[in-house]
């Protein structure tokens, strides 16, 4: 018997229908539900919440977590080679919590600031939308972090609050604002930083902004914990003739409708007076813009002094060497692991005026380095290269030659490594006697030692 398909077509076609309605609307609702908090956001980010208290067994789960080989922790090559000096490490542990430790070059630690979200804001402040919240640990992670002079750590909780906080782990202040990525310490110790304000709505001076974006703000803070300062880089970037840095990731054909991260502002730093003058001056003002492949310098008074741009992929730290150079943490996002070519980060050094750059170091097939997300260096007294291979959980010191003579990496436990946001060879000054005078000052709140 031949099939009646006008009888086919009659039954289906309307469920069809009824069925592709069914998922309009329930993507323009959920769509709507987001922006407006309806239900069932809460129920979702509860949801979310409850996930991720159940992950922590589960490691592959976890961003801030990798599989490893690697069964040493520390690997001294050369010691004598090795710049001196204690060393700064910024991790993620294998309980979860974040550490802040002072390590020798064998690691055994001089200094550890353990660091709870809930110890430091055990109420959720209201800035927040309840959503950032951390619900678990570590809910966050520590991306920038300084010791001031007198042993206290000042931090960034990412995206979600800066913090300074004495030698015992006491909170000494917390600035509600949302900070991030770095933490600049200037010779009058007052504190540059990465910033943002979310927008939820429109704002008048960029009407080709659709919420919710981000607006990118350069913070300066006193020693005390008061903003001194607060720069738009949307303002700064209009004041300077440079509104189409704005609108680099639009795609629109009619009009370059922009939205969400645009920019991201990773860094934020000063020309000291102790370095060497030349084409830059003590006083001018360096920021990273990561999402337009860009970095600008301003003198004090936010006038454009000079730019680069796309000689890099995704850059993060740069920093002033002299007068006349800057280097720079490519991480030069070109390919992905098991793929051609072996992606490789680099470390560049780029000359002013003269344009000239230089690959200072980069990651080869064998002697692998590549984070893809953030990765900070330093360029210490002997002209060693301290390095932090952010993702993989790996610091490194080598040579101006290339030639590895030190290497940490972060093993939460075996087979496992956590993330290092930054590594930082301290002052010879910030010996372990310095820490442990700066522990007599003040009463312990915390285990600051183990």
């Amino acid at each position: 018997m031949v099939p009646n398909r006008k009888k086919i077509n009659g039954n289906v076609v309307p469920k069809l229908m009824f069925a592709f309605a069914l998922i309009f609307f329930s993507v323009l609702y959920g769509m709507v539900a987001a922006n407006n908090r309806l239900f069932p956001y809460y129920t979702l980010i509860e949801a979310g919440a409850a996930i991720t208290r159940l992950m922590p067994e589960n490691k592959s789960l976890l961003w801030y977590f990798i599989k490893t080989e690697q069964d040493q922790a520390v690997t001294v090559q050369d010691e004598e080679m090795m710049a001196p000096g204690l060393t700064k490490v910024v991790a993620v542990e294998g309980d979860h919590s974040l550490s802040v430790k002072v390590v020798n070059a064998q690691g055994d630690p001089a200094q550890r600031w353990r660091i709870e979200w809930n110890n430091v804001w055990p109420e959720a402040p209201d800035y927040l939308d309840w959503a950032e919240v951390p619900k678990a640990r570590p809910g966050t992670h520590i991306h920038g972090a300084e010791i001031a002079d007198n042993g206290d750590l000042i931090f960034n909780f990412e995206h979600l609050g800066l913090v300074r906080m004495d030698v015992c782990g006491n909170v000494v202040w917390k600035l509600r604002y949302r900070t991030h990525h770095s933490v600049f310490i200037d010779e009058q110790s007052n504190i540059w930083v990465s910033a943002q304000i979310n927008h939820k709505n429109a704002i008048e001076k960029l009407p080709l902004y659709r919420p919710r974006f981000i607006e990118p703000m350069i913070l300066k803070v006193s020693p005390q914990g008061e903003i001194l300062m607060e720069k738009s880089v949307f303002d700064l970037l209009i004041e300077n003739n440079l509104e189409g840095a704005l609108y680099v990731q639009a795609s629109d054909n009619q009009f370059p409708i922009s939205g969400g991260d645009t920019l991201h502002l990773n860094d934020v730093e000063v020309f000291p007076a102790s370095l060497q003058e030349g084409f830059f001056k003590a006083g001018d003002i360096m920021i990273s813009l990561r999402n337009a492949n860009t970095i600008a310098v301003f003198d004090r008074h936010w006038k454009l002094k000079y730019s680069v741009a796309n000689e890099f992929v995704r850059q993060h730290d740069p920093d002033f060497i002299d007068g006349n150079t800057i280097s720079i943490f490519d991480n030069h996002n070109m390919s992905t692991p098991g793929h051609e070519p072996v992606p490789a980060s680099r470390i560049l050094l780029k000359t002013v005026p003269d344009g000239a750059l230089n690959v200072a170091y980069s990651g080869t097939q064998k002697q692998p380095f590549f984070t893809n997300i953030m990765g900070k260096h330093q360029w210490l007294e002997n002209g060693n290269l301290l390095i932090s291979e952010s993702r993989f959980g790996r610091a490194l010191e080598v040579t101006s030659a290339g030639t590895k003579v030190w290497e940490l990496y972060n093993i939460v436990e075996p087979g496992w490594l956590g993330i290092i946001e930054e590594v930082e060879r301290l002052p010879a000054s910030y010996d372990a006697e310095f820490f442990a005078q700066a522990r007599q000052r003040c009463e312990p709140h915390q285990q600051a030692v183990n």
